[in-house]
């Protein structure tokens, strides 16, 4: 499930990249969770103008997108619940119902409720609440941005009636003519601006510019309701850097009429003005509040310090207007921002999860070429390897030498103490004898049961004849205890090892089978001989 999640974000992230509009971004989620999930049917609703209202809905005649948001239907063919639920519902839940898990999780934007997405998985689906979060995130943010967009389009209308009004003189005609065509290039300029940062600036410089404003500043409030600056205006009619400032916001006049009173604009005349807070003349000052719906986010500051020149009526409709436009920037860069950070957690996942899915399965690899129970290598290795030496040896006309060992008696051994003792001797024997030969190349293996085999790629036949004296030597050395007293020179009886050892210079004219059985040929010599020895056979010239 982690892999087909991980799947779908990918795809849906890549596609809402494109998306230039709320209705594409909820149809290609629909679409998806149809492919992904075999999601039948789904709900989309939203607080629409404080009411409940539906604003997507996938049913039997398919993907369904409604805007504005069109009432709820009080019946409808599939199973929802009615609107005094979605009023009260804060978490996700799941609900069975006949043939579909319905799986209903709350859209939130900062911390709230504006929406609820219902979807009707099949009842195999391991869909859970938990893999939407992002999803849901995501809806919020955009169908946040794109009530604004329609909030900014309906105030659109205000601003036409009030160009109407302000057509009184050809004087006042042009200068609005002049500030609307201010505020076009300044939207325009800000649209263009991907950072926050660079946007508030322009805001700020280009819009005591275009409006003909002596000051404007920009402040910001945080979830705690504190007041951060971003761009001002000094005494001297400079656009500086205020991002140092923070405080309380004031206790004053605006602040209680843009505020509490949820009003656009507060405009007051032969008022004190201020500074970072101090006083520092007369005149008049307008704050412009900046919503995403009904929490304030901020204001805009402006006042006449500079020139003194009053506000023309049209102005206070102008500065509201300007307070939308810049808000919708505001909530757009903030949306982005939030979707890159999503993206970016998602990313970060996604590599931690690739990480931790390599390293299990070089751990897999790892425990698929040691043996179990011996902790050396195992059958596949030394299957693997001896062909590769092989095929290099006859490629360079290299000797290859290969000894296999057989613990004597061992069944004997197991009967006598029990499988679990005979294990622990595995273990010894292993963990003894695969120290013996460490030179590059080789290779000491478990064969199978209780053989072993020592691969010496490049070493002729003394030094195999070498190395199995020393193993010899080494079990010797080791002494473990046989359960059997009948020896007749009345020394403890210990496990030993029989060797089958030969050499070969691998040719076109011999294969490998071949040569392997001639070593085990020599191994069963070495048993029949009395065995605790070794026995060497050449190759024949043509195996």
């Amino acid at each position: 499930m982690n892999a087909q999640i991980s799947s779908f974000y990918q795809t849906v992230t890549k596609q809402c990249s494109n998306a230039h509009s709320l209705r594409t971004i909820c149809e290609l989620v629909c679409r998806n969770l149809i492919q992904s999930f075999s999601i039948n049917h789904l709900q989309l609703i939203i607080k629409s103008n404080n009411e409940w209202k539906l604003l997507l809905e996938l049913n039997s005649k398919g993907i369904q997108y409604y805007f504005p948001p069109t009432i709820i239907p009080t019946a409808n063919e599939y199973y929802y619940k009615n609107i005094h639920y979605y009023a009260n519902k804060t978490e996700a839940s799941i609900d069975i119902f006949k043939n579909y898990r319905y799986i209903l999780v709350p859209l939130k934007y900062h911390a709230k409720i504006i929406g609820h997405l219902t979807i009707a998985a099949p009842l195999t689906s391991t869909l859970q609440p938990k893999h939407l979060t992002i999803l849901t995130a995501l809806l919020a943010t955009e169908i946040t941005a794109g009530l604004i967009k329609q909030t900014t389009k309906s105030h659109s209308l205000s601003r036409k009636h009030a160009e109407k009004e302000l057509l009184s003189s050809k004087e006042q005609q042009q200068s609005l003519l002049n500030y609307l065509q201010g505020m076009h290039e300044i939207s325009f300029q800000l649209w263009r601006s991907n950072i926050m940062k660079d946007m508030l600036f322009i805001a700020v410089d280009e819009g005591k510019k275009r409006l003909n404003i002596d000051r404007m500043a920009i402040f910001l409030f945080d979830e705690q309701q504190k007041m951060h600056g971003t761009f001002g205006t000094d005494i001297q009619g400079n656009t500086v850097d205020e991002f140092y400032f923070h405080s309380d916001i004031p206790n004053q006049w605006f602040a209680s009429k843009t505020l509490k009173d949820k009003e656009y604009i507060a405009f007051q005349e032969n008022t004190p003005l201020y500074h970072d807070l101090q006083q520092i003349g007369f005149g008049w000052s307008a704050y412009i509040a900046l919503w995403d719906e009904d929490t304030p986010i901020g204001w805009i500051a402006c006042d006449n310090l500079l020139t003194g020149q009053p506000l023309r009526n049209y102005h206070h409709q102008l500065l509201k207007q300007y307070g939308f436009i810049v808000s919708q920037h505001i909530l757009r860069l903030q949306a982005a921002d939030t979707l890159i950070k999503l993206n970016h957690d998602l990313e970060q996942r996604v590599q931690s999860r690739t990480k931790a899915l390599n390293k299990a399965n070089e751990q897999l690899q790892k425990l698929s070429r040691i043996d179990a129970l011996t902790n050396i290598a195992n059958r596949r290795v030394y299957d693997e390897t001896v062909m590769t030496e092989w095929r290099r040896a006859n490629r360079l006309g290299l000797p290859l030498s290969l000894l296999i060992l057989d613990i004597d008696n061992f069944k004997t051994y197991n009967d006598k103490l029990g499988h679990a003792a005979g294990d622990q001797c595995l273990k010894t024997i292993a963990a003894v004898l695969s120290k013996v030969e460490r030179r590059a190349g080789t290779l000491f293996a478990r064969y199978g049961g209780e053989e072993f085999v020592l691969l010496l790629p490049g070493q002729d036949q003394q030094a195999a004849v070498n190395n199995a004296q020393r193993l010899l030597n080494a079990m010797h050395k080791i002494a473990l205890p046989f359960p059997c007293l009948e020896l007749n020179n009345n020394a403890p009886a210990i496990v030993t090892i029989s060797i089958g050892v030969s050499t070969i210079i691998p040719s076109q004219t011999t294969t490998y089978d071949a040569f392997f059985k001639h070593v085990d040929t020599a191994l069963y010599q070495a048993k029949a001989e009395g065995k605790d020895c070794f026995r060497v056979l050449l190759p024949e010239l043509s195996v």
